[in-house]
């Protein structure tokens, strides 16, 4: 421990319960890592090799530190952990920065009452967090996720939920340029984000931002996600939505197709998707960018409400249904009445 630069100190967890809802009410004595540098010794473009940085205990706080050249997990949740706590990090050439995986053996690895804050980690091959199990009540605020200039390997994503994971909301959290490199061009491409599953509830996106992604900037899921004031910029598919929910003041800007099967759009519903509502949406494509505004490849009727929209994209469609029923669309108030400048 003494060889390691940490001391064993008491850490406040109770702050996280006005920031996020987390619930957080009990204090826990933790070790107290800071001013460290971790390197591994990964390549580039190298998978998962590297190494780790740290493996999370209870309590834990992890501050003003850097972590370089590692592999899936600069920091790895093994078995259950509470209380973790990281803050004011860097990270560069990774794998992974947040890795929740059981150890060989293990049965959960869930991470809850949790917070990670003012972190910034470029150089990413795969992606800046994947929390899973019935991990919860968690914290992502001021996080910057940046992918490699060469791209990610395949299913690249910046933000990654999982498993049962549930009461967690990302706050200015910022994902960029998660682009596969590696998929011929007949295929699929991903790359997102964001992302979360079926399995995830009670998800939260405030001001956040996913741009220049191979597939979805948002590509969601969980059912009654909530979304504040997100902008989704320069992704195929800007905002990729399989659930229900509601998006409040979010903004979608020039999608973009770089390749691979599937075409571009603002907002695209998908699978059994059932209700949204859309609130104030703010859309901008400029002249030639045909992509549609709301694109349906569902397998039941979406039901879409509309409220107060902002839209200017000249030469796309409004609407455009790629597969499966026409959905039911109410717009609050009359289309006629709300800013929407549309080809059709």
């Amino acid at each position: 421990m003494g060889q390691e630069g940490m001391s064993r100190r008491l850490v406040l967890a109770g702050g996280l319960a006005g920031l996020c809802g987390c619930g957080v009410e009990a204090q826990a004595t933790g070790t107290l890592i800071e001013q460290r540098t971790f390197s591994g010794n990964r390549g580039t473009g190298s998978g998962g090799a590297g190494g780790e940085g740290l493996r999370a205990t209870d309590g834990m706080r992890i501050a003003n530190s850097i972590f370089r050249d590692l592999g899936n997990g600069a920091v790895r949740v093994s078995r259950p952990v509470t209380g973790l706590t990281i803050e004011d990090c860097q990270g560069d050439n990774l794998y992974r920065f947040l890795e929740v995986t059981v150890s060989t053996g293990g049965a959960d690895a869930s991470l809850t009452d949790f917070a990670v804050r003012r972190v910034r980690a470029e150089g990413i091959e795969h992606g800046f967090s994947r929390i899973r199990y019935r991990s919860g009540r968690g914290l992502i605020e001021d996080v910057t996720a940046v992918c490699r200039e060469s791209g990610g390997n395949d299913y690249c994503v910046g933000f990654q939920l999982e498993g049962e994971a549930s009461e967690i909301t990302y706050r200015r959290a910022i994902a960029q340029a998660f682009q596969e490199s590696s998929r011929p061009s007949s295929s699929y491409w991903n790359g997102d984000g964001f992302t979360d599953e079926r399995g995830n509830s009670a998800i939260r996106y405030i001001e956040c931002a996913a741009s220049n992604c191979t597939d979805g900037g948002f590509d969601l899921k969980s059912s009654g996600v909530m979304l504040h004031d997100c902008v989704a910029r320069g992704n195929k598919r800007n905002f990729r939505l399989w659930a229900s929910g509601e998006l409040q003041g979010c903004e979608s800007h020039e999608p973009v197709w770089r390749g691979g099967s599937g075409g571009k759009s603002h907002f695209s519903f998908h699978g059994d998707v059932g209700s949204y509502r859309i609130v104030r949406p703010t859309v901008r494509a400029s002249e030639g960018n045909e992509a549609p505004v709301f694109m349906f490849a569902t397998n039941g009727q979406a039901n879409i409400t509309i409220v107060d929209a902002d839209i200017d994209a000249p030469s796309a469609p409004l609407i455009r249904v790629e597969s499966g029923p026409e959905p039911n669309i109410v717009f609050e108030p009359e289309r006629s009445q709300q800013r929407i400048r549309t080809a059709s």
